[in-house]
């Protein structure tokens, strides 16, 4: 089961026991979900869904709100894999008495058989929660936060966007949107945003699921940048080592090494027996001890005397 899939498992199952709020919430569904098609019987005013749980929903709230009982057909389909569609047909609101009912969710259907979406004004701040909840589990996705963080609710009607997009702004998120195939695509890119909006609409499993992947994914990348950093560090290192180390060998060649100061062939010799070690374990093999800077600075003399005798590190 998707990432998504068990989002809106989730919240079908939620209990909302505030009448103003379960029809907040239908009508979001509905709003982003009903659409005409054309069928072998002429137009007919459809929601469609892959989420059994979500159609009884449907069912239950539309008969107890609206005393309408929509047709439900329930088809087999093998694109991808196996599984379930169900359709809702609502086109018995399409009547006379049923147009009060799409009108009270700002719906109408105009003489082209096409849907009409007008303005839907919501006052109660848990009203537009649940109507944000309606948009998302009718019409809305979310990737798989293991691979990226994508949430988006697709609608018809700019006047759907834009009211969604007004609802989220409420609740202090920011969402952008693009059209994409004659549609409008309300989206949230970043995690925090994604988890802000799942506490909003009441996913609170999905949250803390996410919140533990986010946490994962972050120790992950914190544990990469480490060893990233000790990898180019020690790479670092082995290049200075060698670098010095051949310049020695060079000094050795070609003058000799007695020609050093005491101090700088001191070092030159514990370098030729020690290339594996670090500059602070070299500097505590010297009697006296000498710190870090010190044995980097006589080593540095050593390198560019061996570069003065014609000693090219590059080749």
């Amino acid at each position: 089961m998707s990432f998504s899939l068990e989002v809106k498992m989730e919240l079908s199952h939620i209990e909302e026991s505030a009448g103003c709020c379960r029809r907040a919430e239908l009508a979001g569904i509905l709003r982003a979900g009903l659409a005409m098609r054309d069928t072998t019987d002429g137009p007919r005013l459809l929601f469609t869904t892959e989420n059994a749980p979500l159609s009884r929903r449907i069912f239950t709230m539309v008969k107890e709100i609206y005393r309408f009982e929509p047709k439900v057909y329930m088809s087999k389909t093998r694109r991808f894999k196996a599984h379930a569609v169900y359709r809702l047909d609502f086109s018995g609101l399409l009547e006379d008495g049923g147009k009060k009912v799409l009108d009270s969710i700002g719906l109408s259907v105009d003489h082209g058989d096409a849907i009409v979406h007008h303005h839907y004004r919501l006052r109660n701040r848990c009203c537009k929660r649940a109507y944000l909840r309606g948009c998302f589990m009718a019409n809305g996705s979310i990737s798989d936060p293991d691979k990226s963080y994508h949430l988006e609710v697709t609608f018809r009607s700019k006047v759907q966007a834009e009211e969604f997009m007004h609802y989220l702004r409420e609740f202090g998120l920011e969402p952008r949107t693009i059209m994409r195939k004659s549609q409008y695509l309300v989206y949230l890119k970043e995690g925090q945003e994604i988890v802000d909006f799942l506490n909003v609409i009441g996913a609170h499993s999905a949250l803390m699921n996410l919140e533990n992947i986010r946490i994962m994914k972050e120790m992950r990348n914190q544990v990469n940048r480490i060893v990233n950093c000790e990898t180019a560090n020690l790479t670092k290192t082995v290049d200075a080592s060698f670098r010095q180390t051949e310049s020695i060998r060079y000094i050795k060649e070609h003058s000799g090494l007695e020609t050093l100061p005491n101090p700088l062939y001191e070092i030159a010799m514990l370098r030729l027996e020690n290339p594996d070690v670090s500059l602070t374990e070299l500097g505590k093999m010297l009697n006296p001890p000498l710190s870090k800077s010190g044995v980097n600075h006589r080593l540095r003399k050593i390198e560019k005397i061996a570069e003065d005798l014609g000693f090219d590190a590059k080749t």
